[in-house]
C-alpha cells in the first residue's frame, strides 16, 4: 500500500465511521503515520470515538493530537490537533482529572499556536475553554479583549465573551452595557412580519412566550420557571414554551413542565429564522428572554422585533444591550434607581425579589452546627468553580487563616481543574484546609443538598454571586455571607439576603466580608439561633413564596400589556 492509498483509505473509513478498522489499518502501517499529520489526527479522533474505548485509547487519542501539533505547529493540521487536544481533553478531564496533564501541556503550546493563527476563531474559542479549565484568569481576559476588539462576526464567540466578562472585576457596568450595545450589530436582524399587520384582537388571553435553552434535567432555570407556571393565572395568560433543550423522555422536570397547561414547542432543530416565523405564527404578544448571553447563538431572535413586547428575565443577570428589549425584570436591590440607564429597556421592579422558588422535594430538618460535634468550624461554597475568582480565593484564604481550626468545603466542577484551584490555595498556605467533594458522587438533588449538613456557614462568590446555591443554602438553614456588588450580577447575594430577613451577613466590602465570616465562626451560639430562625421562617419569606411572587410577576406583565393598549 502506498502512502497515497493509505491516506485515501483512512479518509474513507473515517467518513464511514468505521473507527476500529481505521485504527487497525494505521497501526499496520506505522511507517506512513509518523509524518502524516492528517492521519495522526484522524487516528486520534477514531481512538476517542471507537466503541468501548479504554483508558489506553484515551491517552493514545490525546497523545496523537499533541503529536500533531508539535510536528506541524504552523500548519492547519497542527492547529487542528491542538484544538482537538483541548476540546476532547476537557471532555474527558471533566469526568476524570487524571487526563488534566494533557491540558496543562496544551496551555504551554497555546502561545505558539496563537503566534501562527492569531485570528483563528476556532483556536480562540478553544483557548477560552482551556484557560477557564486551567483557571488562568489573565489569559481569559486577554482572549476576551482580543475577540471583542477584532472583526470577528461570530455570534457565539462574541456572546460567550460578553457572558464571561461577568466573572471578572475588569469591567464596570458602564463598560458592560456599552460593549453589549455596540456588539448588537453582530446579531443581525431576521426577517419578521410587520407587527401592525398581525391581528391579536381575537385572542381572549394574553399570549405569553418563554424562550429557553436550559429546560432540562436538574437545571436551576427549570425549577424557577416551573414554580411560576404552576401559579400563573391560566384564565389570563396563554402560555407557550419555546425550548432549545434536548428532548428527554426520562427527564421528569420536562415532563412536569408539559403537564402545567402550557403549549410546549421543541425548537432545538429549527433555524433562528424558522423560530421567528413560528413565534409570529402563534401571535405571541409578550416574549420572555430566558437566554441572554448564556445562549448567544439563539439571542439573535430577540434582536429582531418578534413580539410587541420583549422582556428579559432570570437566565442572564446583566443586560444584552439590545434596543429591542423593552423591559428587564429586577428588584431595587439589584439595579439601583440611578443605574437604570445601564440596562436594556425599562426596569420592571418587582416589590420584593426578582426570582422565587418553592423549595425542594426533600424533607427539611433543623440540624445542629456541624462544629458542635468537634471544634473544627466548616465553611462551604457549592458554587461552580468558574465563579471562584482570584479575589474570592484571597478572601477565603484570609478567613481560613484567621479561624485557626477551620475548613472549607467545595464541590468539584466540570469546567475547571480542581488541582490548579488547590494550587492557588496552596500559594496562600491554606491548601490543607480545603475539602473538595467529587460532584460525580452527588448526582441527585437530595445527595447534593445533604452536603449542606456538613457546613456551618456558607460563603458566597464574587463578583459573580451564587443564586441557586444561595437559595439551597438558606433552605437548608445554612446562612450565607455575601458582599455588595456594583451591578445586577454581583448583587444577587444582596437581594436574596435582604429578602431572607436575616441580619449580619451582608458585607459592604471585602474586609467586612472577611470580618463577618470570622465573627460568626467565633459566635456559634448566635449562629445556631440564626439557623433556627431560618428553619422556622425562611419558607414564609419572599424567597420561597412563589404564589406571591407569581402574582407580582404577572401583574407587571399585565401592566405593560395594558400600556400597549392591547396591541390594537
Amino acid at each position: 500500500m502506498t502512502k497515497e492509498d493509505l491516506i485515501n483509505q483512512v479518509k474513507k473509513l473515517f467518513s464511514e465511521k468505521k473507527y476500529e478498522e481505521l485504527i487497525e489499518l494505521v497501526e499496520r502501517n506505522q511507517q506512513f503515520k509518523k509524518n502524516n499529520l492528517e492521519i495522526i489526527n484522524l487516528f486520534g479522533i477514531s481512538k476517542f470515538l471507537k466503541k468501548n474505548r479504554s483508558d489506553e485509547d484515551i491517552r493514545s487519542c490525546l497523545q496523537s493530537f499533541e503529536e500533531t501539533f508539535i510536528k506541524g505547529k504552523n500548519s492547519v493540521h497542527g492547529i487542528n490537533g491542538l484544538i482537538n487536544l483541548i476540546i476532547i481533553g476537557i471532555r474527558v478531564s471533566s469526568g476524570d482529572k487524571k487526563y488534566s496533564s494533557y491540558l496543562i501541556n496544551a496551555g504551554k503550546h497555546y502561545p505558539l499556536a496563537e503566534k501562527y493563527f492569531e485570528k483563528d476563531e476556532r483556536l480562540l474559542n478553544a483557548g477560552l475553554a482551556l484557560f477557564e479549565f486551567l483557571l488562568d484568569t489573565n489569559k481569559q481576559k486577554e482572549i476576551i479583549k482580543k475577540i471583542l476588539n477584532s472583526d470577528s462576526k461570530s455570534i457565539f464567540l462574541r456572546g460567550r465573551c460578553l457572558f464571561m466578562k461577568n466573572y471578572f472585576y475588569e469591567w464596570s457596568q458602564e463598560e458592560h452595557y456599552e460593549e453589549a450595545r455596540s456588539n448588537s450589530i453582530f446579531f443581525p436582524k431576521l426577517s419578521t412580519k410587520n407587527l401592525e399587520k398581525i391581528n391579536y384582537n381575537h385572542q381572549k388571553k394574553i399570549s405569553l412566550g418563554f424562550l429557553s435553552n436550559d429546560l432540562e434535567k436538574n437545571h436551576s432555570i427549570t425549577f424557577f420557571l416551573t414554580d411560576v407556571l404552576k401559579n400563573i393565572n391560566k384564565e389570563k395568560f396563554d402560555v407557550h414554551i419555546f425550548s432549545f433543550a434536548q428532548e428527554n423522555l426520562d427527564d421528569n422536570s420536562q415532563a412536569e413542565l408539559k403537564k402545567l397547561d402550557v403549549s410546549w414547542h421543541t425548537c432545538r432543530d429549527l433555524s433562528n429564522q424558522k423560530v421567528v416565523d413560528f413565534i409570529q405564527e402563534k401571535k405571541i404578544r409578550i416574549l420572555i428572554d430566558m437566554l441572554g448571553f448564556t445562549s448567544p447563538e439563539r439571542l439573535q431572535i430577540f434582536n429582531s422585533r418578534v413580539a410587541p413586547l420583549q422582556v428579559s428575565w432570570l437566565a442572564y443577570c446583566n443586560t444584552v444591550g439590545f434596543e429591542t428589549i423593552d423591559y428587564q425584570f429586577a428588584d431595587k436591590n439589584l439595579i439601583y434607581e440611578n443605574e437604570k440607564n445601564l440596562y436594556s429597556g425599562d426596569i420592571l421592579y418587582l416589590p420584593n425579589i426578582w426570582n422565587s422558588h418553592s423549595g425542594f422535594n426533600f424533607k427539611r430538618s433543623l440540624n445542629q452546627l456541624p462544629s458542635s460535634d468537634n471544634d473544627k468550624f466548616v465553611f462551604g461554597s457549592l458554587n461552580n468553580f468558574r465563579k471562584i475568582s482570584d479575589e474570592t480565593i484571597d478572601a477565603w484564604s484570609s478567613i481560613l487563616k484567621k479561624v485557626n481550626n477551620s475548613a472549607l468545603i467545595l464541590k468539584s466542577s466540570d469546567y475547571c481543574n480542581e488541582n490548579i484551584l488547590l494550587e492557588k490555595f496552596d500559594s496562600n498556605n491554606v491548601k490543607d484546609k480545603i475539602i473538595i467533594y467529587d460532584r460525580s458522587n452527588y448526582k441527585n438533588k437530595e445527595d447534593h443538598l445533604n452536603l449542606y449538613k456538613k457546613i456551618d456557614l456558607a460563603l458566597d462568590t464574587f463578583p459573580y454571586n451564587g443564586v441557586t446555591t444561595t437559595f439551597e443554602s438558606l433552605w437548608m438553614n445554612v446562612p450565607v455571607v455575601s458582599i455588595k456588588g456594583y451591578n445586577f450580577n454581583s448583587r444577587c447575594g444582596e437581594s436574596i439576603l435582604k429578602n431572607s430577613k436575616i441580619k449580619g451577613f451582608l458585607a459592604d466590602d471585602v474586609n467586612k466580608y472577611i470580618e463577618l465570616a470570622v465573627f460568626w465562626s467565633n459566635n456559634k451560639e448566635k449562629l445556631s439561633l440564626v439557623r433556627e430562625e431560618l428553619y422556622n421562617n425562611i419558607l414564609n419569606s419572599p424567597l420561597f413564596d412563589t404564589k406571591k411572587f407569581t402574582k407580582h410577576f404577572s401583574d407587571a406583565l399585565e401592566k405593560i400589556y395594558n400600556l400597549k393598549n392591547g396591541f390594537k
